[in-house]
């Protein structure tokens, strides 16, 4: 029987690996028994390579991001059937193929893994510590994809072993209650941990999971489960398992909070202790340099250096980086397929802070008018009167601008005041309308070109419509594209890998966990100091003030978990799908992804194309609009099961909405 198990293992292995790391770069023969899978050292490594692939990928895989409210690809996609698009306006059953492919591709890998701990042993030039460590990475991926799971689908199934088949009555698994996952899931995670280590001596092994990567995912889904959604949500308690038991409980425990504060903070200690840091580049006067701080931080392409990087996705390499590259790049640069069409929402623009550090836009009145704070010296009328400068390495208008000690142009005079005078991490995230970019050259621009570094989002301009790859809400995403791609060919573009967690998450997790306990528990008082110094240091390398400072008095409590909120849609935005998360477990996804969706006016034209455009063109362009392919509908907290699975295993039960 287990080999006909392990021939069903080895058929489904078809990873797609371009990791740096030899380890990881193992791929399967054909089919083998296990005699011959087992006795063979590369063999055992490609087992564990295949475990590697169900990571979700960072930029190709980046369809959670898209269903929140951060990044975004035109509205006009859903006519070609694009599943995000139909996704956002309500279009989606649980017959439909999925977004994510977590039901259908976890179990297997998670069955691969018991299978390899069941059969593996050392060979000649395979020892016993070598077996305990894999059979460790064997144990953290069997609780990482529960984990993934659960927060996905909120009621599966625990495979606590490998079935004796993948047909038949011995796969008609129960879904077990939310808690008891995620209990067996910490377990898992801890035992994991034990047989890990903190970094790989080898320098092949980089990007093989380590006891940072237990920590973090156990953090991780240990303040999912302490927040609203699953920790007295009320509007669950009728749901049930074939059994009649109870899946969710709706009884608010503080305790689940004490426990994120306990992970994130157990988190926190091992990473510092080892060398983790925040990065923060100095510009030569000293200073820390936000712009390239950040750039190092999350978008960079040497990770092995990255001090902040706790979790990492090698396999992401060229292929998928390159390829996000080329689909954020404004069309006109060519090069390898550049639809110039990921962008972002004018709400995740609105999110950015100003420059001292106050919210611009507090929200929006039911007519979708923004409600700007007065104070903060937010104005989305008329232009820059004269360049904005700051002493950086980073450069947005001069291509050899890359010393710290020099000023470089932030953003220039003429610019719509919308985008004046916000935080750097706008400028590291948005390249807006008119703005500088860096690869437009590329386009084979001469020397008389009028616009030949400006992109050009106007109807009819080489970035805009009326083709449909453009940038649907007036905005193209610069975070995590590589600085300095300017349309490159197949094989040229920039490797680096995908960041799954890093540091600065566990900052900002820490600090939420602690408000909400202290909260909770009538202490915020005796843990205020640290609760606002967590979030501070992601503020302070952000290059704004931080609470509390001679310029940003501190926030009232009630005030300051919508502070926290923000803080985390800023500083992890278009990142590995946590904005959607995040909304689903505040439970806030019911209002902020549902209704109408608005951005600058892209059907406005300029008088004269191919011109740069005059005051008269941009207030045509920049004007807040609402189209009717921008109205998105909410469906459900929840990931439907795949309804060919409800209809072979009758021990399954959907989840409402579904």
């Amino acid at each position: 029987m287990k080999n006909k198990i392990l021939l069903y293992m080895v058929a489904v292995i078809l990873p797609m690996l371009t990791s740096c790391s030899d380890y990881l770069d193992k791929r399967p023969d054909d089919q083998l028994d296990i005699p011959t899978s087992f006795e063979n050292s590369n063999n055992l490594k490609r087992w564990i390579a295949y475990l590697y692939t169900g990571i979700p990928s960072c930029y190709q895989d980046s369809n959670w991001d898209l269903i929140a409210d951060d990044m975004a690809t035109p509205p006009q996609w859903s006519a070609a059937g694009n599943s995000v698009s139909l996704y956002l306006a309500g279009n989606w059953t649980a017959t439909e193929g999925s977004i994510i492919n977590y039901w259908a591709e976890l179990p297997k890998r998670i069955r691969q893994a018991y299978v390899f701990m069941e059969n593996a042993h050392p060979l000649e030039d395979v020892t016993q510590n070598e077996i305990d460590m894999m059979n460790a990475e064997c144990r953290f991926f069997i609780a990482y994809f529960h984990s993934l799971m659960v927060m996905s689908y909120g009621s599966v199934p625990i495979i606590d072993e490998a079935a004796a088949s993948t047909q038949g009555k011995d796969t008609f698994l129960k879904q077990s209650p939310f808690d008891e996952v995620v209990e067996w899931c910490v377990k898992m995670f801890d035992l994991a941990e034990e047989g890990l280590p903190v970094n790989w001596a080898n320098a092949d092994d980089y990007g093989r999971a380590t006891k940072l990567w237990a920590k973090a995912m156990k953090a991780r889904l240990l303040t999912f489960a302490a927040s609203p959604l699953v920790n007295g949500n009320t509007e669950l308690s009728g749901i049930v398992n074939c059994d009649g038991v109870k899946i969710f409980n709706d009884v608010y425990e503080s305790g689940k909070w004490k426990d994120a504060v306990d992970a994130n903070k157990e988190l926190i200690e091992m990473a510092e202790d080892n060398g983790y840091e925040l990065v923060e580049v100095r510009n030569g006067e000293g200073d820390i340099d936000p712009y390239m701080s950040l750039l190092y931080s999350v978008m960079w392409n040497e990770n092995e250096g990255n001090t902040e990087s706790i979790m990492v996705r090698t396999e992401d390499g060229v292929n998928t980086s390159g390829y996000f590259d080329s689909h954020a790049a404004p069309r006109s640069m060519g090069g390898n397929n550049a639809p110039g069409a990921i962008g972002v929402t004018q709400r995740l623009v609105d999110a950015f802070f100003m420059e001292n550090g106050k919210v611009a836009i507090k929200g929006y009145l039911d007519d979708g008018t923004p409600d700007i704070n007065e104070d903060s010296g937010y104005n989305e009328n008329g232009y820059s009167t004269s360049d904005k400068v700051a002493m950086t390495g980073y450069y947005f208008n001069d291509p050899d601008g890359r010393e710290g000690d020099q000023e470089n142009v932030i953003t220039e005079a003429g610019t719509f005041n919308m985008y004046c005078n916000r935080e750097p991490r706008f400028y590291l995230s948005v390249i807006y309308n008119d703005s500088f970019h860096w690869g437009k050259t590329h386009q084979g621009s001469t020397s008389s070109d009028p616009n030949p570094k400006y992109v050009d989002f106007f109807n009819g301009g080489e970035d805009g419509l009326p083709d449909t790859d453009y940038p649907g809400y007036g905005y193209l995403l610069k975070k995590k594209i590589a600085p300095d791609y300017a349309g490159s060919s197949a094989g040229e573009f920039a490797h680096r890998h995908g960041i799954v967690y890093r540091l600065a998450e566990a900052y900002l997790s820490y600090s939420e966990a602690l408000y909400e306990y202290s909260m909770a528990n009538g202490t915020f008082s005796a843990n205020e100091a640290e609760i606002y110094d967590y979030l501070n240091r992601v503020r302070r390398r952000a290059g704004i003030p931080a609470y509390g400072s001679a310029s940003l008095p501190k926030p009232t409590p009630e005030e300051l978990r919508d502070l926290i909120h923000r803080e985390r849609q800023v500083e992890l935005c278009c990142e590995s799908g946590i904005r959607w998360n995040d909304l689903r477990r505040w439970k806030e996804a019911e209002d902020v992804l549902d209704g109408a969706y608005y951005g600058m006016n892209m059907q406005a034209k300029k008088a004269v194309a191919g011109t740069r455009p005059t005051e008269a063109d941009k207030d045509k362009f920049f004007v807040r609009t609402h189209t009717v392919d921008q109205t998105r509908k909410f469906i459900s907290y929840w990931w439907p099961i795949p309804q060919d699975d409800i209809d072979r295993n009758p021990n399954l039960r959907q989840l409402p909405e579904w």
